[in-house]
C-alpha cells in the first residue's frame, strides 16, 4: 500500500525514485516525451502526487544535473587531488569522466536554456548553490596540478571548462533532423566522441602553461 512520505528521509527517498524513473525513461525517450504520468507509471508514484515533489520535469532534470555535477564533483576528488598528473594524464581523467557522464552534456546542449526558464528563481538559486564545490574543487585541483597558474587564467579555465559541457554534444550527436540537414549541406562529419571531447579538452589545457 502506498504511504505519503512524511520525514525528510522519506521525501528523498522519494525524490530519488522520480529521478531514477525519470533517467530511466531519458535511455528511450526524449526530453520533451517524457511527462508525469510516464513516470507515475515508471514508479508506485500516482503523477498528482509528484507535484507535491516537483512542480514540472525541468525541476527533476536539475536535480538530474545536480547528481552529475556532484559525481563529477566526487571523481575529482578521487583523481585529481591526491597525487601529481601530467596534462596528459589529467586530459584523459577529464574524457572518462565527460564519456561516463554523456547525458549531462546532451541535457546542457539541448534543454539547460528550457530547464532554467521553466524553473524557479529560487530552485536555480539553490541549484546553483548546490554545485558551487565542483566550482570551488576545479579551482583547488588547478591550483594543486599547475602552482603557477594566476586567478584570471584560473577563472577562464572554470569558464571554459563549462563551456565545453555545452559544445561537445551537438558536435557528436546531433539531433536526427540537424543530421540530415547537415549531410544536405554538405556540412556533416561524424565525430568518434572519445577523440572529439580529448582534442576539446585539449585545447583548454593548451592554455595552461607548461
Amino acid at each position: 500500500m502506498f504511504q505519503r512520505a512524511r520525514t525528510d528521509d522519506q521525501i528523498n527517498e522519494r525524490k530519488q525514485d522520480i529521478i531514477k524513473a525519470t533517467q530511466e525513461l531519458y535511455k528511450t525517450l526524449t526530453f520533451r516525451q517524457i511527462t508525469f504520468t510516464k513516470i507515475s507509471e515508471k514508479t508506485n508514484i500516482a503523477r498528482s502526487t509528484i507535484y507535491n515533489y516537483y512542480l514540472n520535469k525541468e525541476e527533476i532534470f536539475l536535480d538530474i544535473l545536480k547528481e552529475y555535477y556532484l559525481s563529477i564533483n566526487d571523481e575529482i576528488n578521487k583523481k585529481l587531488l591526491s597525487e601529481k598528473l601530467t596534462k596528459k594524464e589529467i586530459i584523459d581523467v577529464f574524457t572518462n569522466i565527460f564519456l561516463k557522464y554523456y547525458d549531462l552534456l546532451v541535457i546542457n546542449s539541448l534543454y539547460i536554456e528550457q530547464i532554467e526558464y521553466v524553473c524557479s528563481q529560487e530552485r536555480l538559486n539553490k541549484f546553483k548553490l548546490s554545485v558551487k564545490p565542483l566550482f570551488v574543487n576545479l579551482n583547488n585541483m588547478l591550483r594543486f596540478q599547475f602552482s603557477n597558474i594566476d586567478e584570471k587564467l584560473s577563472h577562464f579555465f572554470i569558464q571554459g571548462f563549462f563551456s565545453i559541457t555545452f559544445g561537445i554534444a551537438p558536435a557528436c550527436s546531433p539531433i536526427q533532423k540537424q543530421k540530415i540537414a547537415m549531410q544536405k549541406a554538405g556540412t556533416y562529419y561524424e565525430f568518434d566522441k572519445k577523440e572529439f571531447i580529448k582534442f576539446s579538452l585539449s585545447l583548454l589545457f593548451s592554455c595552461i602553461p607548461n
